[in-house]
């Protein structure tokens, strides 16, 4: 007979003793701090309103983007209706370097709408090949308990994650594959010579990822009965 699950490990979501937790700890760090000793109390209470609303959205989000970092899956807001989405994603992204070999108003937008994407690096540590990668990310996703396993995330759904998330392309590239009509491409965001990068090119199905690639991937949708 199976136990029930108890009410604690069907929750979701930060609970506020959680989050009193983390500010007690802040607290702590804040009182002992030797920057505010000897300063009049009216003149840290000055700087408190001046500046606490800023630092309270400071601290949560910094908060919000360790846990993403932690749990390895990171929320990414997406606007397909954007004029010209892609082109202003690569823009804001201020690349150190870049290569299109595709035209960028030709790379598919795979979306409509707002929606905010669950985007997680799937690493398989060896040679892939790009014929074998949808089956492969679709068992890894089974594996972690999605249906309909993982899909590559959108090229715009890339590039806005590579905007929130600056610094993981830095520590090994990323990849995704996509099509242009019949045409396999890829996009792949790296870091070479202290400068952010990103490749979009054709490629051949046949062709290969070295195994330091991580790849981008969503949860795959699970289609709704008609």
């Amino acid at each position: 007979m199976l136990t029930p699950l108890s009410p604690s490990d069907t929750a979701t979501g930060m609970t506020r003793g959680q989050a009193t937790k983390l500010t007690e700890m802040a607290d702590h760090r804040l009182l002992k701090s030797p920057v505010f000793q000897g300063v009049p109390t009216a003149q840290v209470d000055e700087f408190v309103k001046a500046v606490g609303p800023e630092l309270a959205e400071q601290f949560a989000d910094l908060v919000a983007r360790r846990f993403e970092a932690h749990t390895g899956r990171y929320h990414t807001p997406v606007n397909y209706a954007l004029a010209n989405a892609i082109a202003a994603a690569i823009e804001a992204n201020s690349f150190g370097y870049k290569y299109l070999g595709v035209n960028v108003a030709d790379i598919p937008l795979i979306g409509t709408g707002e929606s905010v994407e669950q985007v997680r690096e799937v690493h398989f540590g060896k040679t892939m090949y790009n014929r074998d990668l949808p089956e492969a990310l679709k068992q890894k996703g089974i594996e972690a308990g999605f249906k309909n396993g993982y899909m590559f995330a959108n090229p715009l759904t890339a590039l806005l994650f590579a905007l929130k998330n600056p610094d993981i392309q830095k520590g090994h590239p990323l990849g995704i594959l996509f099509y242009i009509g019949e045409q396999l491409c890829y996009l792949c965001l790296s870091f070479d010579g202290g400068r952010r990068g990103l490749d979009v090119d054709r490629l051949d199905p046949g062709s290969d990822w070295d195994g330091d690639v991580r790849f981008l991937v969503v949860p795959a949708p699970v289609p709704v009965p008609a």
